[in-house]
């Protein structure tokens, strides 16, 4: 899916392996603006092959090689032994001189100044270790080691190069003066200004865009931001760690070089695991599509545990060549693989797809470029007119960025119109439901009026005119059907009124159906003479139960409480009505005499509420036995 950043290795660590300079100057020491004034003679060489000897012993040793032989020695096996060399300098002026010795890219340089009269001046210096207070700005930049030098003072220099990593570059030791030293500094400044200018640039733009992706991320908390973000922080570091130096500032790299040896593989391995997830979220690849994610993740997964292991590798053996070539053939799988993630995503057209494309197209190109190019200019004669390659990967790196930013933006603005476009529908089916919901309030009134006035009034009627005849008429048989008449359109008037209740919408609260029970069942009870006990448990008003279900549960223990009233003789009735496990539980019970279930299994309602219980999903128990009382229990779960 990425070849962004798979020519920076070869940039930094291949070139500066195999790409030293060819030429070699005849003295292993250079005088710059001071001829006239410093006498440097008598330079001469020493490989300690044990690498173990200290500066004492270095006295004892005859410096009898020649410079060329050390210089291609070093060049040939630059991490195997000690180089040193040894030569005699003195200041014929009658000025204090400071001197600037630039000894190369060297890991490990240590100076030693002995000079009659004067205490050893020791000097530690090198890319490995950190910058000294006493350096200047430039001193810094350039990689220079200082000496001071009184009027007529002479001495001895011994310089030992110790070289650990693959990164070096040493071509003898050139000494300059202050105006000299300042004078070169300068020229080099401004042959690569515009280099150093783009440096900065690129580095600000990268900062820009950090803090951009940091606030979207903050904001619109979207985890494709949190991985960007990370990407371009990585990358951030990798170039900061080459160029630090050459802001002249002292950030991270500066104070720690070694960071630079340690994380050098690092901050290249992990870019691509936060471009993998980064690409995952922003093309919703494990939604939209599912059997590549599992090859993304797996590939996350074996970055990680190599990036553990390349850490671990290069801590404990520091063997770069090994780590380079592990790098390389790694590398190389990844870019592999993700060319065929890019093939498989490009046939499905999509929009947000072909700006991870363009992105990855703009950094291969300027991989590719920089390769071509490093590769003409090492081996043939043109010259473009600067040297750092790298800088066609970095103008791909901000292509990418600009295309990845783009695509956010172009993603941000789809889902706030996918956004916009939802709340339009939620809106509308608000209304509607609002309206629905009306229509059935209205409907649910003229019902409970309808029922009121005409059914109500009617079985009213059939009342009075049963009272009526009972007053006229004498007739035995007669007076025994008009109060049946009676009694039935009494019944009918109960339980049309229960309906007209259930269905009234200021009925609705689980809490008011228990209330009604209550007093229902109080009614009764006190007119009877049974000693009775009702138990509500708290907070039961915050279950919703539809209109059906209340009037099932309602009908239910009605039907349970006009049994236990009018069959049981009990003394004693209990109901219990409790919320437990996401169970609605109620439990009628008495002491009366009970019945057998086999004979009174259709008697009773107890069919009817059998029935009604099923219709809403309950469970239904009728627990009795002749002499020991019943009990009815109701069990409602609660979805």
């Amino acid at each position: 899916m990425k070849s962004s950043l798979l020519l920076l290795p070869l940039l930094f660590t291949t070139l500066r392996i195999f790409a030293q300079q060819d030429s070699i100057v005849s003295s292993p020491v250079k005088l710059y603006g001071i001829n006239r004034y410093v006498l440097v003679k008598d330079a001469e060489c020493f490989i300690d092959s044990t690498g173990k000897l200290g500066f004492s012993g270095i006295q004892q040793k005859d410096f009898n090689i020649s410079y060329q032989t050390l210089f291609a020695r070093i060049n040939a096996q630059p991490g195997t032994y000690s180089y040193w060399l040894k030569f005699a300098i003195h200041n014929k002026s009658d000025s204090a001189l400071r001197l600037n010795f630039f000894c190369g890219l060297i890991d490990f340089i240590d100076m030693y100044f002995i000079s009659p009269g004067y205490p050893l001046k020791v000097i530690e210096d090198g890319t490995l270790r950190p910058n000294r207070n006493d350096m200047s700005p430039e001193e810094k930049m350039a990689g220079t080691i200082s000496l001071n030098l009184s009027p007529h003072q002479a001495g001895e220099v011994y310089v030992s190069l110790r070289q650990r990593t693959l990164e070096y570059g040493f071509n003898g030791i050139e000494i300059y003066d202050q105006n000299s030293f300042y004078s070169s500094f300068f020229s080099d400044y401004e042959s690569s200004r515009y280099f150093t200018v783009f440096q900065i640039l690129f580095q600000g733009f990268l900062l820009c865009q950090i803090l951009y992706v940091l606030f979207q991320w903050i904001i619109i908390k979207r985890k494709e931001y949190m991985y960007y973000f990370l990407y371009l922080l990585v990358v951030s570091l990798y170039f900061l760690s080459k160029y630090e130096t050459m802001y002249g500032i002292e950030f991270i790299f500066s104070r720690f070089p070694l960071l630079k040896v340690y994380l050098g593989k690092t901050l290249l391995i992990v870019p691509y695991f936060l471009y993998f997830r980064f690409v995952r979220n922003f093309l919703d690849i494990p939604s939209n599509y599912k059997r590549l994610n599992k090859w993304i993740v797996g590939l996350e997964h074996f970055l990680l545990l190599y990036t553990v292991f390349d850490l671990i590798l290069i801590l404990t053996t520091f063997n770069q060549r090994l780590q380079g070539e592990l790098f390389t053939f790694v590398i190389l799988g990844v870019f592999i693989l993700a060319t065929s993630f890019i093939i498989y995503l490009f046939g499905k057209r999509q929009t947000l797809i072909y700006y991870v494309l363009t992105g990855s197209l703009f950094v291969g190109i300027g991989n590719i470029l920089g390769l071509v190019f490093t590769f003409l200019m090492d081996n043939t004669s043109i010259n473009l007119g600067f040297h750092n390659m790298v800088l066609f990967s970095q103008i791909g790196i901000i292509l990418e960025i600009s295309c990845f930013t783009a695509g956010l933006g172009y993603k941000s603005h789809a889902a706030e119109k996918e956004k916009i476009k939802s709340q339009k529908k939620l809106i509308e089916q608000l209304k509607a439901n609002e309206i629905l919901q009306s229509k059935m309030q209205n409907i649910r009134n003229k019902i409970a009026q309808d029922l009121h006035d005409d059914i109500g009034s009617t079985l009213s009627s059939i009342s009075i005119l049963s009272d009526l005849i009972l007053k006229k008429k004498r007739n035995g048989h007669a007076s025994e059907m008009i109060h049946e008449i009676k009694d039935s359109s009494v019944t009918l008037m109960e339980k049309m009124d229960d309906i007209i209740w259930s269905i009234n919408p200021r009925n609705d609260s689980l809490e008011n159906l228990l209330l009604r029970i209550k007093r229902f069942a109080s009614n009764l009870f006190e007119a009877r003479n049974i000693d009775y006990n009702i138990t509500i448990q708290d907070h039961l008003s915050q279950l919703k139960f539809s209109m059906e279900e209340r009037q099932h549960i309602y009908l239910i223990l009605k039907e349970s409480i006009n049994n236990l009233v009018k069959y049981s003789n009990a003394t004693l009735a209990t109901i219990n009505i409790s919320f437990d496990q996401c169970v609605f539980e109620i439990r009628v019970r008495d002491n009366g005499i009970g019945f057998e279930m086999a004979d009174n299994f259709d008697g009773n309602g107890i069919l009817s509420m059998k029935n009604r219980a099923a219709m809403m999903d309950a469970d239904l128990s009728v627990l009795t036995s002749l002499g020991s009382g019943t009990e009815i229990i109701l069990k409602v779960k609660i979805k």
